[in-house]
């Protein structure tokens, strides 16, 4: 027999897994620029170097921005998970956390909302 407990932990795994899921990509000004000009982003410099574009889940970005982009206007660009499908890596990095890592170029129109800040 189900308790009412394991009834509601069952409940809310499912309910999560029917969440959408999303990454985070920041670029700068330039980046952002050609990316909304080309519609493709194909990564910067490290991206290229790494052979992936970075990302970053929403609990990373605050690092993410400090380390890679500090007093910067950014520009950071929400992505559903499910437009990468299978080009879309989970992979051990920074201080041991595991980050998305995209194994493809970026398209703009599988970004669903665009943020500008001055970081």
């Amino acid at each position: 027999m189900v308790s009412i407990k394991q009834l509601s932990f069952l409940r809310l795994k499912l309910n999560k897994s029917k969440e959408k899921s999303f990454v985070y990509r920041v670029l700068d000004e330039k980046e952002w620029s050609h990316f909304n000009r080309n519609k493709i982003f194909c990564g910067n410099l490290l991206d290229r170097k790494s052979g992936y574009i970075h990302l970053s889940k929403y609990n990373q970005l605050k690092s993410t921005i400090e380390i890679y982009f500090p007093k910067k206007k950014i520009v950071i660009l929400k992505i559903d998970v499910d437009n990468l499908r299978e080009k879309l890596v989970w992979e051990k990095s920074r201080d041991g956390e595991y980050f998305p890592h995209l194994y493809d170029k970026l398209i703009l129109e599988n970004v669903v909302k665009v943020d500008f800040f001055n970081a």
